[in-house]
């Protein structure tokens, strides 16, 4: 009766001890969760706060200057300033939510037809005026023959482009930045 009965004290101990050590890998993996979080908002509010801070800027300066003091050609970059960055903004508030669906199991990847040249345009476009912010000069090179129609995916290859195309800036000093388009 008494091994009986330690040998149930014992299995319960194990027990005990197994549910300990996937509560303690449950926390640790909680406590990686919550610092990536943070990671992700930390840099989040920095992509954010960045293009906001130039669209106020140039807002403000459109404001104090008016049509009367500024130059066509200043009024129209300040203008064209204003709307890089407001879809700069748009498509991280986009990818934002990107990551939530991934995370839900609900992320849709279309296969449309489109033009991979426009595509690339756009993204060159769209992040000209922040490499000749830092000095850079940003341009795309069509390299052999390029279709003119794709079925694939727009807006994810754009969400890429634009990560490559943002590291590649951030991480240029000086020169330039070719977006180089090949088959």
């Amino acid at each position: 009766m008494v091994d009986h009965r330690t040998r149930e004290i014992v299995k319960a101990r194990d027990r005990l001890l197994t549910i300990n050590k996937e509560l303690e890998l449950a926390r640790q993996a909680a406590e990686e969760a919550n610092k990536t979080k943070s990671a992700f908002l930390a840099n989040m509010s920095h992509e954010i706060r960045t293009p906001m801070t130039v669209i106020l800027g140039y807002a403000d300066f459109l404001f104090q200057e008016g049509d009367i003091k500024l130059a066509p050609g200043d009024r129209v970059r300040a203008i064209e300033t204003i709307r890089t960055n407001g879809a700069h903004l748009l498509q991280l508030v986009n990818d934002v939510l990107d990551i939530s669906k991934i995370e839900a199991n609900k992320l849709t990847v279309e296969r449309i037809e489109c033009s991979p040249i426009q595509v690339v345009d756009e993204v060159v476009n769209m992040m000209k005026v922040r490499a000749e912010e830092q000095g850079l000069t940003l341009s795309r090179e069509i390299a052999g023959e390029v279709p003119s129609t794709i079925h694939s995916d727009p807006t994810r290859i754009r969400q890429m482009l634009v990560n490559l195309v943002g590291n590649a800036t951030k991480f240029t000093s000086a020169g330039s930045v070719t977006v180089r388009l090949r088959l």
